[in-house]
């Protein structure tokens, strides 16, 4: 089996975790080694001239492996590759996947690298959308949080999937997990929770997230051009 090795650009700490603890052990028992890195060591700050530059770094230096990212919809800068050409689409998954589209095709023509090496991943609308796919876990984490549970239900069946969940400033997935849940924490709750779901409910209900897995188990290796 040839081993496929991939290098994840991370938003944040919580996707870093997350790619480190749960993704890693998972995909690489089929033969896929993600490793995980951040733009900034303080997470967040996307701006886009930043974004490319580390790229374009990373592209450069790791020429035998391929490259992706893990950055959330949720207020991604103005000036973010491919930002502009999708104000008008309001689905999610539309708007990443156009996103995704202007961001590959941006890194490509600035970066020089090979068109198949990088594939940009943007998750609507935020990582913490993810652990909405199964609200009945969150007081195994934390038993005090039983009697919130119908709250975040509530949340969930308002929306056509956990990755609908919307954008809003007090309504996005983290705002409401921060207001409705005592003393969460995302780094730490985000990853203990992502566990207890587990990857096979997550994938079936954000299928955004879905499509991104299956791309790196179906990954052919790498072969840079000469």
């Amino acid at each position: 089996m040839n081993n496929i090795h991939i290098v994840v650009v991370c938003e944040g700490e919580t996707e870093e975790t997350f790619v480190k603890r749960i993704l890693a052990p998972d995909l690489g028992n089929k033969g896929v080694f993600v490793m995980p890195t951040l733009v900034d060591s303080r997470g967040g700050n996307l701006k886009g001239q930043r974004v490319l530059r580390y790229l374009r770094n990373t592209l450069r230096t790791r020429q035998n492996a391929y490259v992706t990212t893990f950055f959330d919809l949720y207020r991604l800068p103005p000036d973010f590759p491919g930002q502009v050409k999708v104000a008008v689409h309001t689905n999610p998954l539309d708007r990443a996947t156009k996103i995704e589209t202007g961001f590959h095709t941006e890194v490509i023509e600035k970066v020089h690298c090979h068109p198949e090496q990088f594939f940009p991943h943007i998750q609507p609308y935020e990582f913490e959308a993810l652990l909405f796919s199964d609200t009945a876990q969150f007081p195994r984490e934390e038993p005090a949080w039983q009697r919130h549970v119908h709250k975040l239900e509530i949340a969930r069946q308002s929306a056509d999937s956990p990755e609908h969940i919307n954008d809003g400033p007090e309504t996005h997935p983290s705002a409401l997990l921060e207001r409705i849940l005592p003393l969460y924490n995302k780094v730490r709750h985000g990853t203990a929770l992502s566990s207890k779901i587990g990857l096979d409910r997550i994938r079936a209900e954000c299928k955004h997230f879905d499509a991104w897995l299956t791309r790196m188990e179906t990954l052919p290796p790498f072969q840079p051009e000469a």
